[in-house]
């Protein structure tokens, strides 16, 4: 995987060892243990980045910083229900539709940063290209009373505020933790 420089641009490489987790329930993450340490991605001039702790809101300025290229977002809402391809996930970030944050294919993962540039606060995974509901590529957002809402060029990330409760000292996953609300696997007799 790609280590942005100092400006957020890809540097160096960092090579993942295991797939510590993974879901599509609630939110659409994934979280891999890396072969190196902060320290040493440093040294190779990496820019380590923080994870929020606070959920991203309604007029919140966002970064989307993809591998080419920044788009200048604005968090439009924060959306109880976001279907896809049936997966749902739970408080998604919808983005103002404009120029300047007009996401393609491709850039599903990109971080989402705060203004201090340092910060992470969420992670785009999708945007609707043709306007249909709840296929593959064109999410439909679901809000509180059951309406439901598609447009074609919306695009939309997932909060990663609740990430940072389940990491322990050493940044290892403990979903058991206080105030982690990361999906956990059901257990088979």
């Amino acid at each position: 995987m790609p280590i942005a420089d100092r400006q957020g641009y890809p540097q160096t490489t960092a090579h993942a060892s295991r797939l510590v987790y993974a879901t599509m329930t609630g939110t659409d993450i994934a979280l891999y243990r890396l072969e190196e340490t902060y320290a040493q991605l440093r040294a190779k001039g990496a820019k380590v980045f923080r994870l929020t702790s606070t959920p991203v809101r309604a007029g919140d300025p966002l970064t989307m910083a993809s591998t080419s290229e920044r788009l200048h977002c604005t968090a439009e809402a924060a959306l109880p229900h976001l279907r896809e391809g049936g997966y749902q996930q739970n408080d998604s970030i919808r983005y103002t539709t404009r120029n300047d944050c007009a996401p393609w294919p491709g850039t599903s993962g990109s971080a989402l940063l705060a203004p201090d540039g340092t910060t992470i606060v969420g992670i785009h995974n999708t945007h609707n290209t043709a306007g249909e509901q709840c296929t593959d590529d064109n999410p439909r957002e679901v809000a509180r009373d059951g309406t439901v809402t598609c447009v074609p060029g919306r695009g939309c990330g997932q909060q990663i505020h609740m990430t940072a409760s389940c990491l322990t000292h050493g940044s290892e996953l403990d979903l058991s933790r206080r105030g982690c609300t990361l999906t956990r696997a059901a257990m088979r007799p």
